[in-house]
């Protein structure tokens, strides 16, 4: 009798174990972020989309609608939006894009490595630029909101190159970046906010100690997820709207983030 029960009770977790994994994977969890500068003039809103990899949304209508909600004045594609560029995996981003670009709200992309290290890439901009979603390859945009003027640049991840960047003191200086470690690497203090993805935030976190393992941070990473101040900016690290290699995530939902800067100090 004993056995019969620890075996229905490991029946039972393992159900309950696998239908939690299911709903960090496939359900997406809206971020609201906020952050600071004493260059912004009137508030800007982001909407940050990062490492997507092909995945298939349970709550693809609750994500758009909660964007739309948001209103932001633009949307932030920070890399491995595809998984790999097969042609199944390719129609499932571009599916999820599609939906997107129906709020008619201004996107910019920068590739990270699975875009860059894998087959078509030309393709798949070609199409996402069909859906007016403008591809920032070490190139940048002006963009102005409100009172602000946003200087927006968007580094390659394997070929990086600054010589587009022209930060200004008067402008907000944004740069996109698939990795941030590149950023800190390159030792740029000429930002007012990197946003970048990645990590994934670990996938699998722990309590009390964050993220296990993340790739290119190393094991307990510093880098893994969230808001850091650094020089005289600050480095924001999403945690991701997808999974690589398994759909395994634990204490960290798959997400996107909603950002809102206001006037005030950075930290």
């Amino acid at each position: 009798m004993i056995k019969k029960k620890m075996a229905l009770g490991l029946v039972v977790f393992a159900l309950g174990l696998g239908l939690y994994i299911d709903r960090q994977c496939f359900y997406a969890k809206e971020k609201r972020i906020k952050l600071y500068s004493p260059k912004i003039k009137t508030p800007l809103r982001i909407t940050q989309i990062s490492d997507f990899h092909s995945n298939v949304l349970a709550n693809l209508g609750e994500v758009i609608e909660t964007i739309k909600t948001f209103n932001p004045h633009f949307i932030i594609l920070t890399g491995d939006i595809i998984d790999y560029g097969t042609d199944k995996k390719i129609k499932r981003s571009l599916f999820f894009l599609k939906n997107l670009m129906q709020l008619g709200i201004p996107a910019y992309f920068i590739s990270g490595n699975h875009e860059e290290a894998g087959p078509k890439l030309d393709v798949f901009v070609r199409e996402m630029e069909t859906l007016g979603i403008s591809y920032l390859f070490n190139d940048g945009r002006k963009i102005k909101v409100g009172d602000n003027l946003v200087n927006l640049y968007g580094l390659g991840h394997y070929a990086r190159f600054y010589n587009k960047y022209k930060p200004k003191d008067e402008e907000i200086n944004i740069i996109l970046s698939h990795f941030s470690k590149p950023i800190r690497d390159d030792k740029r203090d000429d930002f007012d906010f990197v946003f970048s993805g990645h990590t994934h935030g670990g996938q699998v976190r722990l309590p009390f100690i964050g993220a296990i393992l993340s790739p290119g941070e190393g094991f307990l990473p510093d880098f893994d997820k969230g808001i850091f101040p650094y020089k005289n900016g600050i480095i924001y690290v999403d945690s991701g709207l997808g999974n690589t290699f398994l759909p395994l995530r634990f204490l960290n939902p798959i997400g996107y983030s909603n950002i809102e800067i206001k006037n005030g100090s950075v930290v």
